[in-house]
């Protein structure tokens, strides 16, 4: 079998401690092609069309799950929200 390894190189800062209480749109770097994402302690939503998630609606991030590598785009129209209250999202931007 082959396995494929998916670089990554960091693009800005690692983020972490956005309050995320409500729906929140998080702002693709011009450079970026890859958003590295994890949820701590609570459950995280998100959208990647503009529609506001909710505590139901948008794909999970599962708390305590290792970290998710996705394909972005400058202009993506990304927005986290938390299942539960005291979620924390700790994300890094990133091209390969």
């Amino acid at each position: 079998t082959m396995s494929k390894e998916m670089s990554f190189a960091p693009i800005g800062a690692h983020n972490s401690g956005l309050v995320i209480s409500s729906a929140v749109t998080i702002t693709i770097p011009t450079y970026a092609t890859q958003w590295m994402v994890q949820a701590l302690t609570q459950n995280v939503r998100f959208t990647l069309d503009g529609t506001p998630p909710t505590a139901t609606l948008g794909f999970q991030l599962k708390a305590g799950d290792p970290p998710l590598i996705l394909s972005v785009s400058p202009g993506l129209a990304l927005k986290v929200i938390e299942e539960a209250a005291t979620a924390s999202l700790q994300y890094q931007f990133g091209g390969n």
